[in-house]
């Protein structure tokens, strides 16, 4: 019924993905398995609405109608047991920038931010680009990931000007999907010390069985008033260039403010096309969501068995879900240039783990492309490693 190993070129396209290669570099051939987006089509039911709405011809100023809001509301129910009103919702642009503007919201300058690395880069960016100081509670990865709540609360008792925690639920880049009793012992830690929670959610729907998404505003409801949780249909269904995503805010102070500045920043100004995608992919995109997370499951494991394999020295444990396979390659003393030399010399792109931080000789892998694509890009991984001398 659906067809994930079609190979749509997605050249000429303005791709950030696949066009920048020929427009910075003059490279012809590199193969991209790098930024977080994917090289399937989205659900049919996505390009027929957008389509029934470009008819009409007219674009001018487009509010988010009751069929959205209520698309939002549905499938936070159906798919994560996440009871709302359509008046916890407000739509923005983007999770980042949702991030910047609760930062700057709940933190004065004076005080700081907790992340827990490795973790995708603008949750510490973002509060450095506001001169907001980041404090770093890192993820114990010795084994099964796990979070260092013993640290966490030694940070939180010594420094009372951390307000605010991000966090990562599913987890970019290691997989991990987080449990229900995780989450509880986290957010009654984050309780104690009176934190706010910033909870990205964007990767929720690509969970792999027997392993389940659990929200953050279906834990425990004593502590949602505490959390603003951010979700949106991009990653699900491969939309990142039609900007629409939501923060879900119970806390009705938070809320009506977190609006108010969304809509003195524009962060509230949602493509005419984004809302018309968000309520088809969430009314109709179900099957294909099924179909497309078994062929991410197929690619993953085809990567762990060529990498078993071919370099079996590398660390990589299947994760519980994304569509990012985090592969060490340290055993191999590849050079911290490592992804230059694949690019530049092997036709191919991984993302340097360095800039998730405490990651050296981490790679981070898209697989959400046909199996074809990923087999030639991982063979060109191989055979240059292999010039350069890295593979006895």
């Amino acid at each position: 019924m659906f067809n994930f190993q079609e190979a749509n070129s997605r050249l000429g396209t303005n791709s950030t993905k696949w066009d920048r290669y020929q427009k910075r570099w003059q490279l012809d051939d590199v193969i991209p398995l790098w930024v977080a987006d994917m090289d399937f089509q989205c659900p049919e039911e996505v390009t027929e609405r957008i389509i029934q709405r470009a008819r009409h011809g007219i674009f001018g100023y487009t509010d988010a109608g009751s069929e959205c809001l209520e698309a939002v509301v549905d499938w936070e129910k159906r798919h994560h047991q996440v009871t709302l009103r359509q008046e916890d919702i407000v739509f923005t642009t983007g999770v980042v920038y949702a991030l910047y503007t609760a930062v700057e919201m709940l933190t004065r300058p004076d005080e700081k931010v907790l992340v827990q690395p490795p973790v995708y880069p603008p949750f510490f960016n973002t509060p450095l680009s506001l001169n907001r100081t980041v404090v770093y509670n890192p993820l114990l990865l010795d084994g099964q990931p796990r979070m260092n709540l013993e640290e966490l609360v030694q940070l939180l008792k010594e420094d009372p000007s951390i307000r605010v925690m991000i966090f990562c639920n599913p987890h970019n880049p290691i997989g991990k999907s987080w449990t229900k009793e995780e989450l509880t012992a986290l957010l009654e830690i984050l309780e104690r010390y009176d934190l706010t929670l910033l909870s990205d959610e964007i990767h929720a729907d690509l969970v792999f069985p027997p392993h389940q998404h659990v929200s953050m505003l279906a834990v425990d409801e004593r502590f949602n008033q505490r959390i603003i949780q951010l979700g949106a249909p991009t990653k699900t269904f491969n939309l990142a260039g039609l900007k629409i995503s939501y923060a879900l805010i119970p806390n009705e102070a938070l809320r009506t403010e977190f609006a108010r500045r969304a809509k003195a920043s524009g962060l509230s100004s949602i493509n005419i096309f984004g809302y018309e995608a968000l309520t088809a992919a969430y009314q109709h995109g179900d099957a294909w969501l099924e179909a497309c997370l078994q062929a991410i499951q197929d690619n993953l494991h085809w990567l762990k068995d060529f990498l078993d394999r071919e370099l079996p020295l590398c660390r990589f444990d299947l994760p519980e879900s994304t569509y990012l396979a985090w592969v060490d390659f340290s055993a191999y003393h590849v050079p911290d240039n490592f992804q230059e030399i694949l690019k530049f010399e092997g036709g191919v792109e991984l993302q340097d783990g360095r800039g998730f931080k405490n990651s050296n000789g981490y790679h981070r892998i898209n697989v959400a492309c046909p199996q074809a694509t990923l087999k030639k890009g991982m063979q060109r991984v191989v055979d240059t490693m292999r010039k350069k001398g890295w593979l006895k």
